[in-house]
């Protein structure tokens, strides 16, 4: 499977990175004590587990529901709105978009999957329309047989059975679900003054984001003209929340990449420094492609393993927040919620920020108490009379 992000040019700016890594580290410590507590977000509605031995069963035929496959495409929330590329390569999913075209339906299901336990699917997903399907079987010499383009509806479906359960197991064909709609709860002609007053709320949470990004000098920050002109309405598309979020996922993959690149520039120049020194500085002697890291010293490898716990630390949760995080406010039951969801998200970004302004008004506190000059000190004569 592959998955195109939609582009945040007009609102991501990537710079240079901002602060050494000895800074970054001690960073993150801090980050976690600035923090206030918030309100423990909501758990996610998660289906009962599979069940291999479960026979097929009939759809309940309820006022309401219907019947649609379903794709789980692992630990993703996709955001109503969007659109998503996929490689079709497996022979149940291939059976199944030769279904959906024949039948004329070109609609799925995808929710997330548990990433502790591939069995455990999320009870509330979105679907997916099939815009655009190319077959690729020979140039990919049928490792890929289609690459899809699909629009994510505007409309959520909370799945009410598995109806071939068995089939997770065997995988012999793709499984199908009964689904009914999910509708916001405050889904009204006029919005409340309530809904008003938090779409007001996130807009200006952004654009506080935004100034302290640019103020700090952030390696990926929004840019404060496109987030004075972004709304969060309901429903899809410009000015809408759903909009809003998939931008959010945007930034917070840019800022994964981003700490990813910095941490393989720190453990590429620590390579190319030993390996250096191990040929005698010479730099005549090509140096090999790839290293095992059981062959490096104990000490690098030691330092090696702590970028690499670093960069995971530091990546977790912008993986969280992608994953759960959007997860729960696909589940949300109303406009509302979802607003309070997303502007607990930017909170956590404005502690951040606050936390590393901190920080870097105490290094500098630091540095100019080691750097000014010595109070002079009395002669051995002053204050005696001549």
């Amino acid at each position: 499977m592959a998955r195109r992000w939609t582009s945040c040019a007009l609102a991501c700016v990537a710079v240079s990175a901002f602060a050494p890594p000895s800074t970054r580290i001690a960073l993150r410590h801090t980050t976690r004590r600035a923090t206030p507590e918030l309100e423990a977000p909501p758990d996610i509605r998660w289906l009962a587990k599979l069940n291999p031995q479960q026979p097929d069963r009939e759809p309940s035929g309820a006022n309401g529901t219907m019947v649609l496959p379903l794709f789980p495409l692992g630990a993703v929330a996709y955001t109503p709105g969007s659109t998503q590329v996929l490689n079709i390569f497996e022979p149940r999913y291939r059976k199944m978009y030769s279904d959906i075209l024949m039948s004329g339906g070109r609609r799925f299901v995808t929710t997330m999957v548990n990433s502790e336990d591939s069995d455990t699917l999320a009870e509330v997903g979105v679907v997916l329309y099939l815009e655009d399907l190319k077959e690729v079987s020979q140039q990919t010499n049928d490792a890929v047989k289609y690459v899809c383009s699909h629009k994510v509806l505007d409309s959520r479906v909370r799945i009410k059975h598995v109806l071939n359960e068995g089939d997770s197991r065997t995988r012999e064909t793709y499984l199908r679900c009964e689904v009914e709609e999910l509708v916001d709860d405050d889904e009204t002609d006029e919005e409340s003054s309530e809904v008003s007053q938090l779409e007001a709320a996130v807009r200006d949470s952004l654009r506080d984001v935004a100034d302290m990004q640019d103020q700090g000098k952030e390696d990926v920050r929004f840019s404060r003209d496109a987030v004075g002109k972004l709304e969060a309405s309901r429903g899809v598309g410009s000015g809408s929340l759903w909009g809003v979020v998939e931008l959010w996922k945007n930034f917070l993959d840019a800022r994964a990449q981003a700490a990813g690149r910095r941490v393989q520039q720190d453990v590429q120049n620590r390579l190319i420094k030993y390996l250096s020194e191990k040929n005698g500085g010479s730099g005549d002697k090509q140096l090999p492609q790839s290293v095992n890291l059981s062959e490096l010293p104990a000490d690098l490898q030691r330092d090696v393993r702590t970028l690499r716990d670093r960069v995971m630390e530091d990546v977790g949760p912008l993986v969280e927040e992608q994953t759960s995080g959007v997860q729960r406010l696909v589940q949300a039951s109303s406009h509302a919620e979802r607003l309070r969801l997303f502007e607990r998200m930017v909170a956590n970004e404005k502690n951040r920020l606050l936390a590393r302004k901190t920080l870097r008004n105490t290094l500098a506190s630091l540095e100019d108490k080691f750097n000014a000059p010595a109070a002079e000190k009395p002669s051995s004569d002053e204050g005696k009379s001549s």
